[in-house]
């Protein structure tokens, strides 16, 4: 299924460029083929192949699911025979063939990789051939090569390669491609994480060009975007790793239940597992690495998460600690945390609430369910309308199993 959506798109893509680009690909070579294949005069071999490149990319114009008619491919078979290095002539021929004709258009695929790497029919057409033979390297070293060299296509096979991410084995397979870093790379990643069928495979590819020999570490806005898809899909544990590849952070510290961060003393790297912050213009919360701190202003009506992160608990006691620095006393419930499964099909009735209050405290709760492994880690507000709003600083905020 996805190799057939993927090859639909190109086929579209491709041919529609192909209408575009033929005048311009026939005056850089042969200004009028059709005059000079009338007149028999100029180079023929190269007109004769145009004029198949023309009339096939013409008819495409009409209709796109057009093939190559008997006479576009006798013009071309006869100027392949003048004109070997004819791209225009070996892709009308490859083209042409049907997978009755397997082992020829292969041969003549082959011929055409070390001719050329800027013919759209050449190109599309290998990369059909990998796709359907399932050799995964050629498939994705004829997209990438693809990327590279046709401007005019390059959305096109991005958004092609971001789809076959997808496949099984597809990250160790592009690992190579995207581990270099090549100029579109930025491209990729921007075009993957709105392909959810291949997010997993995404973060096993960060994983992979986080490492050696590439050791891509920096962490960019797509890998936070990344980060977030992840978790709006559920793939938890492939987030998990993936952040630690790229945050350093041991894995085994984020399953023990403690809350990593937990005292602020690091700017949030990658949220949903580290902390994700509420910006808008009644509710803000920010982290002042420097003093430790997670600081939480709130107007007057405001109501949601401040602050929220994933953690990953198993069944049994745990205590939950915090040290809040405040003016005043908060009213009860304008400020709580929340414990609530983040899994698909959870019960919300389930979350448990714990009352936060300023000072150095401690409260106990349990998770009795062993059929949830992440929960969201909430600071929620909810201000009444006529209070003149509240201003907190956490210094801690910690949950630790204690049986």
């Amino acid at each position: 299924m996805i190799v057939a959506r993927i090859l639909l798109w190109l086929t579209a893509g491709v041919l529609t460029v192909l209408v575009g680009a033929s005048s311009a690909v026939i005056a850089s070579q042969v200004k009028y083929p059709s005059r000079s294949v009338i007149i028999g005069v100029g180079p023929m071999g190269q007109a004769k192949a145009n004029l198949a490149f023309a009339s096939y990319a013409a008819r495409q114009k009409q209709d796109v699911k057009a093939v190559i008619s008997p006479r576009e491919r006798k013009l071309a078979s006869v100027a392949y025979r003048s004109e070997p290095l004819s791209s225009a002539a070996l892709g009308i021929l490859i083209a042409s063939m049907d997978r009755a004709e397997g082992a020829r258009r292969q041969a003549l695929l082959d011929l055409g990789g070390k001719l050329t790497r800027r013919s759209s029919l050449i190109t599309s057409a290998s990369i059909e051939a990998a796709a359907l033979r399932g050799d995964e390297p050629s498939f994705f070293l004829w997209m990438s090569r693809a990327i590279l060299t046709n401007e005019s296509l390059r959305s096109l096979y991005l958004k092609a390669m971001a789809q076959a991410t997808a496949r099984p084995g597809a990250a160790t397979t592009l690992a190579p491609f995207i581990g270099p870093k090549p100029s579109w790379s930025d491209r990729y990643w921007n075009a993957v994480v709105s392909v959810p069928a291949s997010l997993e495979n995404a973060a096993k590819l960060r994983v992979l060009v986080a490492g050696a020999p590439w050791r891509q570490t920096e962490i960019s806005d797509a890998d936070r975007i990344l980060a977030r898809r992840l978790a709006d899909y559920g793939h938890f544990d492939a987030l998990q790793q993936m952040v630690a590849a790229l945050d350093r952070t041991p894995s085994s510290r984020l399953a023990e239940g403690a809350v990593f961060n937990g005292d602020f003393s690091r700017p949030s790297a990658l949220p949903p597992i580290d902390w994700a912050l509420a910006s808008s213009g009644n509710l803000g919360a920010t982290i002042d690495p420097e003093h430790k701190l997670l600081a939480i202003s709130a107007i007057a009506g405001a109501r949601g998460y401040a602050a929220r992160r994933l953690v990953e608990l198993a069944p049994g006691a745990y205590e939950m600690e915090w040290d809040i620095v405040g003016d005043a006393a908060l009213e009860k419930n304008v400020l709580t945390a929340r414990v609530a499964c983040a899994e698909t099909g959870s019960n919300p009735d389930t979350a448990q609430v714990i009352n936060l209050g300023v000072g150095h405290q401690r409260a106990s709760l349990t998770i009795a369910s062993d059929t949830c492994r992440w929960y969201w880690l909430s600071v929620n507000v909810n201000v009444p309308d006529m209070s003149a709003g509240i201003d907190a600083q956490f210094r801690r905020l910690n949950l630790r199993r204690i049986d």
